[in-house]
């Protein structure tokens, strides 16, 4: 009988271990960890997009002119914490959003304001400070 239990706890550890290794090999493509780490530990949300795929700055500013009524919003969900910004530093002559808040509430706040989780196409990053 000890040996049967010793067989399954050693199978227990072994399968616990191939699921850590996977999710460290998967981890540079799936972001696992650090969307988890974002949402529970942080309130945050982070896109992960490449900088390769992300739109160029022109088009960013395009969008974000076309929608100052969405930016307008935002902003008065709490004008003293919210932040909207066209992040155009992160990658050269490409951009994304970021979107600075002061709680859970001005999230989601935020969130509904969003047709989804970009800004009309363009990456979204949120970010509670």
């Amino acid at each position: 009988m000890k040996m049967n239990n010793m067989k399954k706890r050693n199978k227990i550890l072994l399968f616990l271990l191939a699921v850590f290794v996977l999710v460290l090999l998967t981890e540079p493509v799936t972001h696992l960890l650090h969307r988890t780490a974002d949402r529970l530990l942080y309130n945050n949300y982070h896109h992960y997009v490449s900088c390769a795929d992300l739109p160029t700055l022109t088009e960013v500013e395009a969008v974000v002119a076309a929608h100052g009524d969405t930016v307008a919003q935002i902003q008065a969900v709490d004008p003293a914490d919210v932040e909207f910004v066209i992040d155009s530093a992160t990658c050269p002559g490409k951009g994304s959003i970021v979107i600075y808040y002061a709680s859970h509430t001005q999230s989601e706040q935020i969130q509904a304001l969003l047709p989804d989780k970009t800004f009309y196409g363009i990456p979204v990053t949120l970010i509670n400070r």
